[in-house]
């Protein structure tokens, strides 16, 4: 299936939509309500969405650009079409869309939504700031910032988010807060799926808006931990502290391809609590590829 989400990341989560489905199926959950509250491009929201693996998708981002792409898309669908259809893709548009995304509170709600767009498709490795655009400045490299801005395909995944709206429910909160406020209450948490894919410890700076201290990614914990009901999934970095954090539930290993700079393959985590049944392999893009799940014997001391 091609991508759905009008956005790009590394280390985009729409390759784990086979995975989360067999997950989603092997716990009795098909049909059931997503959340997700790192959303980001919420790449494997929307192509569960798609396929009807879940009947909606709650998403959230604390970094109000990406929010306010989320409700520019979702809300003014058809002006953002026509302006991916008739933007510009030059330096000079460039860097007026850089400022928009530099000071997002001197704008419209909307131009900081396509900015965001803007900046995510036409910089390297689709870095909102600081990353600068495909090609550089001169435009001197073999591929320019207009590589990844296919405007017709671009406009046809808006156009399916303005047919899916009110199945998509976006929110730009603190992620806990987030769950707090729209989760639902009692036995009711059970029959819903939430997938957390929360700023890796390594590099969170560099990676992250809203990046993560050590007592960020303590709290996220026990948060989690409390939830005696809600099936929930993490996707994290392989990091000493997310193994001695998460120590009491399930962990296992997942090899990803994720480029920033240059690619290369790491293996990041997928953690679980102990009541979720997890399968032993996964979809991606159609081909069986095992997943390895194993206990992880690092010492969490």
């Amino acid at each position: 299936m091609k991508h759905v989400s009008p956005l790009r990341y590394p280390g985009g989560k729409a390759s784990l939509s086979g995975f989360l489905t067999e997950v989603i199926d092997q716990n009795d959950l098909r049909g059931s309500v997503y959340y997700e509250p790192y959303a980001g491009g919420a790449g494997a929201a929307l192509t569960l969405l798609k396929k009807n693996v879940v009947s909606q998708v709650y998403i959230n981002d604390a970094d109000q650009r990406i929010f306010a792409f989320w409700q520019a898309s979702l809300r003014e669908s058809e002006r953002f079409i026509d302006l991916i259809r008739t933007v510009p893709l030059t330096i000079n548009e460039w860097r007026r869309q850089r400022e928009i995304c530099t000071n997002p509170q001197a704008h419209e709600f909307f131009d900081v939504g396509f900015a965001a767009f803007y900046m995510n498709r036409c910089n390297r490795s689709g870095v909102l700031i600081g990353a600068g655009p495909i090609g550089g400045e001169e435009q001197a490299g073999v591929w320019r910032m207009d590589v990844r801005f296919n405007r017709e395909e671009l406009a046809s995944r808006i156009a399916y988010l303005a047919r899916a709206r009110d199945r998509i429910h976006v929110f730009g909160l603190d992620a806990i807060a987030f769950l707090k406020n729209n989760l639902p209450k009692g036995n009711s948490r059970s029959k819903v799926f939430t997938y957390l894919d929360p700023p890796y410890v390594d590099n969170g700076q560099k990676l992250y808006f809203n990046a993560y201290k050590p007592k960020d990614h303590a709290f996220l914990t026990r948060y989690l931990s409390a939830q005696t009901k809600l099936p929930w999934l993490v996707s994290y970095d392989n990091h000493p502290l997310v193994r001695k954090l998460y120590a009491e539930h399930q962990l296992s290993l997942r090899p990803i391809r994720y480029t920033l700079q240059e690619k290369r393959t790491a293996k990041e985590l997928i953690i679980a609590p102990k009541r979720l049944a997890l399968p032993d392999s996964y979809q991606n893009h159609g081909r069986a590829t095992q997943l390895q799940l194993f206990q992880v014997m690092e010492n969490t001391k």
